[in-house]
């Protein structure tokens, strides 16, 4: 997708929970036998699943843009809960090393993008059960894409109050 491409909402929807739906069911998922000489190797359906991924974060980024934030909201929630997925469950893409750092484009402004939509429709019990999947994730990858800087920059002072005592009660580090 280009930047100039102008997106649907629905489509984008329907696309986005096709392609979860055909990431569980293993469609990207292209196992071979990894030995010394190709451990470094990836799957052109890994790949793949890595290209689309990001193609729909940019895309869901252009809907939260236009000011559609509640579909915003389902599309990155959907993209997160998979990649959450891809990174504790086997079956959804194969490679010796893998992880988010594959994911095209820059994901602290996807994320970013994301909270702000959130920030916008949801209520704090709300906000604060989307964020923390994104805090935990943040803490194991060294704080890469401050999640905890731009929630704090972008939440309400209800969301704030609530999200940080849901922090404190669940030992969530954040910096």
């Amino acid at each position: 997708m280009t930047p100039e491409t102008e997106v649907d909402p629905k489509r984008l929807l329907r696309q986005i929970k096709s392609f979860y739906d055909e990431s569980l069911k293993g469609v990207y998922y292209a196992p071979f036998a990894i030995n010394s000489k190709n451990y470094m190797e990836i799957p052109e359906e890994t790949e793949e699943w890595f290209e689309k991924l990001g193609d729909l974060l940019e895309a869901s980024m252009r809907v939260r843009v236009k000011g559609n934030h509640q579909v915003a909201v389902e599309c990155f929630g959907i993209l997160y809960k998979l990649i959450d997925k891809m990174c504790v469950e086997h079956g959804i893409i194969f490679a010796h090393k893998y992880g988010t750092w594959m994911i095209p484009g820059d994901e602290r402004i996807f994320v970013k993008a994301y909270l702000q939509s959130l920030s916008n429709v949801a209520s704090p019990e709300q906000f604060t059960e989307a964020v923390i999947p994104l805090l935990k994730r943040d803490s194991y990858e060294s704080f890469f894409n401050n999640v905890y800087k731009s929630t704090i920059q972008v939440a309400t002072k209800e969301q704030k109050r609530l999200l940080q005592a849901a922090i404190r009660e669940k030992k969530i580090r954040v910096k």
